[in-house]
This record gives structure tokens, sequence and C-alpha cells, in this order.
């Protein structure tokens, strides 16, 4: 049937006429390159998995049946074969190794991924057990990821680098991996598909061996140092116990007699709150070597009479030769801490902006900034003016400031108190008199001697 043109608009016509040409030019548009593989790379991207297994939990009776194969021989279900590959004191142990190498078991890149890890968990009997014996469990392992021919791009990952996951010397080469790339711990971690834990409190023994490894890596290379504080010493899972001995060490290291390397340590241990001031803080010193701590503090008392000398003193000048008669006892303080007053305050500000550093400065009422050297038995106090250097016995100072830490403004007069003190020496320097002697003399009377 033919149709009626005679009700057809030439209008509707040449709107359909329009709109067929606008798709047909459409379709034979070409595309870009991108817009046309970038499906094409999504699928591909998806073959083979890039991402780590999540941990299995392995039931009670899968493990019951691994108790009843040792005590009985009784074969293990296929289902439990793979989920114990996912049991740590399992997978790590080498006659599971043997019972699947037996049943000439083909192993998934989830079961695979299970045993790695296991190794990891356990590392220190594995790559002991590796140096002792051939034929080792880790050597089996090695064989299982380098006979490996399937997509999964970890196993491949694993396949084409085998000594840093699964060598004796594996945790050296991993930690070498990360500092050449200065990545995060989560970061490299992810790349490798490697655990830092075992659970939330304890870390994973391959990763921890790594860790120290970097820490050896870093510690004497003012290059990676930065990488050393910036990053591997934030790690949580270092332990208390672990952590501060660590810190006791690079204290130690007369590496750090650098002043470069020793700047940037002692900005770190001032800011982690782990640690602080030791002379303040001194409860987060108490497991730290004290050898390490007496150091410590020589470090800030040496830059807080350094500090006070050179910049407090009025036209930064010291005729008296005050600030290197005070070096000489810095291996005798215990704790140091200049007092700024308001003046000074304002005219210091650039040098106070470290908080870090200058945290434990306090505040003083009067025309003069002071400097309170505490030597346990003795405290000296001095002042930014040229006038007298004030001795008092512990007992008797501890009357005027009862809280050496305070956050309370002190007071000038009250830091010149001549009924409480041993004695207001003067800053005199002459051909029979000298300042030094005396006061030289006085400490020694309590037990400070150089």
């Amino acid at each position: 049937m033919k149709p009626d043109l005679s009700t057809v608009s030439f209008n509707d016509v040449f709107k359909k006429l329009r709109f067929s040409s606008v798709n047909i030019k459409k379709s034979t548009e070409s595309k870009p390159i991108a817009e046309i593989i970038s499906p094409l790379q999504i699928i591909c991207s998806s073959i083979g998995s890039s991402k780590p297994y999540k941990p299995l939990y392995v039931p009670e009776e899968y493990e019951k049946q691994w108790k009843d194969y040792l005590s009985h021989g009784r074969k293990l279900e296929s289902r439990a074969q793979r989920y114990l590959c996912w049991e740590p004191n399992v997978a790590s142990d080498k006659r599971f190794l043997e019972y699947l190498q037996q049943e000439q078991i083909n192993l998934s890149a989830r079961s695979l991924q299970g045993i790695v890890r296991a190794c990891h968990l356990s590392w220190e009997d594995v790559s002991k057990e590796s140096l002792s014996k051939k034929g080792s469990l880790l050597e089996m392992v090695r064989d299982m990821i380098v006979n490996y021919n399937g997509p999964n791009r970890i196993l491949q990952k694993w396949n084409s680098s085998i000594d840093i996951v699964l060598s004796s010397n594996g945790p050296g080469l991993f930690a070498s991996e990360m500092i050449r790339n200065f990545k995060t711990i989560k970061e490299h971690t992810e790349s490798w598909a490697v655990e830092q834990s075992k659970n939330i409190s304890e870390p994973a023994e391959f990763f921890l061996g790594a860790m120290m490894q970097a820490v050896q890596q870093c510690r004497h290379d003012i290059n990676k140092c930065r990488y050393l504080f910036d990053e591997l010493l934030h790690w949580q899972l270092w332990g208390n116990t672990r952590f501060k001995k660590m810190i006791g060490d690079l204290i130690l290291d007369t590496f750090f007699n650098n002043e470069s390397a020793r700047e940037i340590l002692q900005r770190f241990v001032l800011r982690d709150n782990r640690l602080g001031d030791p002379r303040r803080n001194k409860r987060n010193w108490a497991d730290i070597d004290a050898d390490a701590k007496d150091r410590f503090i020589q470090w800030l008392s040496r830059e807080d009479i350094g500090f006070f000398f050179e910049h407090v003193l009025p036209d930064r000048k010291d005729p008296h030769e005050r600030k290197s008669f005070w070096l000489k006892y810095v291996a005798k303080l215990k704790a140091s801490r200049p007092l700024l007053c308001f003046e000074d305050e304002a005219k210091l500000r650039t040098q106070l902006r470290d908080e870090a550093k200058v945290g434990h400065f306090g505040k003083i009422r009067g025309a003069n900034s002071a400097f309170i050297l505490d030597f346990g038995q003795v405290k000296a106090v001095e002042f930014s003016r040229v006038g007298a250097c004030y001795i008092y016995t512990e007992d008797k100072f501890n009357q005027i400031v009862p809280d050496f830490w305070s956050n309370r403004t002190f007071t000038e007069a009250g830091l010149k108190d001549k009924n409480r003190c041993v004695d207001s020496i003067r800053h005199f320097i002459t051909y029979n008199v000298d300042w030094r002697r005396n006061v030289m003399n006085i400490l020694a009377r309590h037990g400070v001697r150089l």
C-alpha cells in the first residue's frame, strides 16, 4: 500500500533529512586513538591482579585436619589445603610444603601469596633454617615462585626479583629498594605486597628486619638522614623499647658529631612526643642509655649557652668571657634554661620561631634576661647585663623557684636573693681578681669539678 503523500508537508521531510544527515556524519567521524584504546586498556589491566589477596580466615576444622595428618597421616581436603596456605604456623612448616609436593597440588596465585606471607611473618626461623640445610623451606618456596607462569602481576614481580622477597639477604635488599626510591613505607609495602605486621602491635619479622636494615643504611649518609627521621623512625610498629634503643645508639654514634646531622637528629627528638626534651620529660627518657641521655643534654646545654651569650647579651658583647667559661662545664650540667625579658623576647622573635628547640624558654619580669645553670646540688644564675653571678644550693634555690620548668613569669628580683644565695660573684677580671676563679672554687666545694 502506497503512503498518502498529500498529508506530508515539505517541512517535515526537510527536518527528517537533516536529522539523518547529522547522524550519518557522526558515525563516519574518526575518534581520537586514546578514546578507542581506553576501554581496551581497562580490560587488559584487569587481567592478572596487581593487588594482594586479603588473608583468609582459617576455620578450626581445617587446622584440626592438619593435626590429624601429622598424627595419623590422613589426607587434607582440597579446600583445607587452600585455606591452610594462609595459616602462618602451617604454611611455614616444611612438612606442609612437602605434603603439597607429594600430592602434586597445583597452587593458585592466592595460595602462593599466603605461603610467602607465612614465611615473612616467621622470617627469623625460616631464614635461620635455610642457612643450616640444603633443600630448606626457603628454597622450596623460591622454587614455587620461580616456576609460577600465570598472569598474577605480584607473583610475576616476585619471580623477577626473587632475592628481594625470598633470600637470606632479602630484608637488606628490600630496604635498599625502598631507600633508592625514597618511598613511603605504605607505598613500598603495597607495591611489593609485603605485610608490615602480624597483628595490630607486632611487626612481621621480615619487614622488621628490612626496617632495621634501612635505618643502618641511612644513619651514616647525610643525604639520607632526612628520610631516616621524616619517614623510617615514624613507623608505628617499632615498639617503645626498640625505638628508644635506636635513638640512644644514634645519639652515641660519632657520625652525629657532624653539625648538620646532629641538627636533624636533635630536631626530631625534641618534636617527637615519645621523647621530647630530656631535661623536662624525664619519664620519656627513663629507658634510654644514660650516656646517650647525658650527651643529648650536653648538646642542648651547649646550644643554650651559645644562644644566651651570643644573642641575648647587649650588643652581643661578652667582655668577661662568660660563654667560654660556662662551656667548660657543659658535661656537668643537668639542665639549663634561658629566661627572656619582654624586650629581649621581642628582639629575638626570629630565633624563637622554632618551638621545638626553644620551647623550654621561660619569661622573666625586669630589665634583665637570665640564664639558669643546674648542676644538681648547686645552681648558678647569670644575667644579660654585666653584674654578678648568683650561686645557690639546691634547697635554697627551690625556695625561690619551686618548679624549675614552671610557665609562670619569673622575677629578676627573686633570682637576685642575696639572703639565700651562697655568694654573688661580680664579673671582674683584673691582674689579681678573676670572677671565674672564685666561681670555680665555689662549684668545686659543692662537688662540681672540671
